[in-house]
């Protein structure tokens, strides 16, 4: 298959990885890739140079293997923390999502980067919780030292954390606070037990336990990245930007800590705020991602430089010169109409202004990077909407430019309820459904399955559609509303299923394939 837009020969099942197209969007899928003929090359009597080469980086490469998984395994998993390192933040997203297709706005794992970059710069690379190792025989009494091998071994063996062993860990540390590898182990004691809060549901303890690692350990870069992560990872910018201001003012020359302040101003739309905080980070120290990060956020400063504006409780809009004023307010009333309509029918409003960009074609294309056929879209990363103002005219809005912004305004709705923690098939077929397109005939069941964790482009969206139109007509809207307020919750696609619908995600999908047949 080849790209329809670039033609390039490995495109995806949804989008092109060279120049970021989605098919659904453009109407196309990608076609079929010209055979060419293949040369076969004649036998070969002796060995070449070439081939000899390739025989001795061979030997050289297994040699590498087999002296890499014969060291003793606490080794290897050193060297593969040295060199891989863990996810930045826990993943929001679902932990079983068997689709590889998109939102309207990016695949999850795709190599196609967002039109605007999300966010400054990617989050610190944070490890998951470990035990360290014991302090000397003479550091700890025996009871301190018993007290602390036994909580070592629980978070070794990430077994479940009480609350009597993070009383037991605060109390270890208030009396051996001198001992390094003591202040270490409540550290992590502390984020492990976060961790099964979370994947319980239990955001507000979550918080505490990490909170509360910060508040012992001030001097720990650790404690406050992994602070500020999770509440990214709950989409609580306010929180986020307060937890990095606090860790500055204990190590203000954390590098990581300036950039997760910056990107918590720019998920609150203060793109000033933030370029001046890394603007203070260069004055005092030459620091590359600081750097680099602030020129991407100037040159969106830039693309919306001089641009007029309409604020509401629920949006800002800007939109570009005078001539575009009507424009603006005319767009400010459809989406006030949209977002009603959306509140009323999700029974949820989220708790900030959504910003909406008005761009011309130059400056779109400019600013964002996006294809000639995108007319708008809602980015997960920062939370706005783009519109491109093409073919607009001033003080109207054309019915297909309607249903655009309802889609993607959905999508805004669902990722604030949800924080992300919703399977991509109901985000889009969600999306669609809100926006007013039905599927108006019964889906080939054969069209809804996946394989090979691959699925047609045009299958993924009317089977998400389908899928989303059964949830309704089985359960209702109140219960989908539920499902997408247990996920925001619980940050688990599987428990919301169960607290929703009595049944997991796969068992729901299953139960709906059935029903096609």
């Amino acid at each position: 298959m080849s790209c329809p837009r670039c033609g390039f020969s490995e495109p995806g099942p949804v989008e092109c990885p060279r120049c970021g197209v989605v098919f659904a969007k453009l109407g196309r899928s990608p076609r079929a890739a010209p055979v060419l003929p293949q040369e076969t090359p004649s036998p070969r009597r002796r060995l070449s140079r070439l081939d000899a080469a390739l025989l001795v980086a061979f030997v050289a490469a297994g040699a590498v293997i087999v002296s890499r998984w014969t060291r003793p395994p606490a080794a290897r998993r050193e060297a593969a923390r040295s060199t891989a390192g863990a996810p930045a933040r826990p993943s929001t997203r679902s932990e079983r999502v068997p689709l590889e297709a998109p939102s309207t706005t990016s695949a999850p794992g795709s190599s196609a980067p967002e039109p605007v970059p999300p966010v400054p710069v990617e989050p610190a690379v944070l490890p998951p919780p470990t035990a360290p190792a014991g302090p000397p025989a003479s550091a700890l009494p025996f009871a301190d030292a018993s007290a602390y091998r036994s909580l070592v071994e629980a978070v070794g063996a990430r077994a479940p954390i009480e609350s009597s062993q993070v009383d037991q860990a605060e109390a270890l540390l208030a009396r051996r606070a001198e001992v390094p590898e003591v202040s270490r182990m409540v550290e992590e004691v502390l984020e492990l037990a976060a961790e099964q809060a979370g994947r319980r549901g239990q955001r507000v303890d979550a918080a505490r336990y990490r909170e509360r690692a910060a508040e012992l350990l001030p001097g720990s870069r650790l404690a406050w990245l992994r602070l500020v992560a999770g509440h990214e990872a709950n989409g609580d910018w306010r929180e986020a930007e307060q937890a990095a201001r606090r860790g500055l003012s204990a190590l203000p020359d954390e590098s990581a800590l300036h950039l997760a302040l910056a990107r918590a101003l720019v998920q609150q739309g203060r793109d000033e705020d933030a370029a001046d905080v890394l603007r203070r980070r260069l004055a005092s120290r030459n620091d590359e991602a600081a750097r680099s990060a602030l020129a991407r956020l100037e040159r969106e400063l830039q693309s919306v430089a001089g641009f007029g504006r309409r604020a509401s409780s629920h949006f800002d809009v800007r939109f570009e010169g005078r001539a575009d004023a009507a424009l603006g307010t005319a767009l400010m009333q459809v989406l006030e109409d949209k977002y009603a309509m959306l509140a009323r029918t999700l029974d949820f409003e989220p708790d900030h202004a959504i910003p909406v960009v008005l761009l011309p074609d130059e400056t779109f294309r400019s600013a964002t990077s996006a294809p000639a056929w995108a007319s708008a879209f809602y980015s997960h990363g920062d939370g706005r909407i783009r519109v491109r103002t093409r073919d607009l005219t001033a003080g109207f809005v054309p019915v297909d430019l309607e249903r655009t912004l309802t889609h993607e305004l959905a999508h805004a709705f669902i990722h604030a309820r949800t924080r992300g923690a919703i399977p991509d098939d109901v985000n889009e077929g969600l999306a669609q459904y809100l926006s007013g397109r039905r599927l108006g005939y019964r889906l080939d069941p054969a069209r809804a399955v996946v394989r090979d964790g691959r699925m047609n482009v045009d299958d993924f969206y009317d089977s998400a559609l389908s899928f989303v139109e059964y949830l309704l007509g089985r359960y209702g809207q109140t219960a989908l509303n539920d499902l997408l307020k247990q996920a925001g919750e619980t940050g688990s696609v599987d428990q919301a299923f169960r607290r929703a619908f009595h049944q997991t995600y796969d068992e729901t999908r299953a139960e709906w394939i059935k029903q096609l047949q």
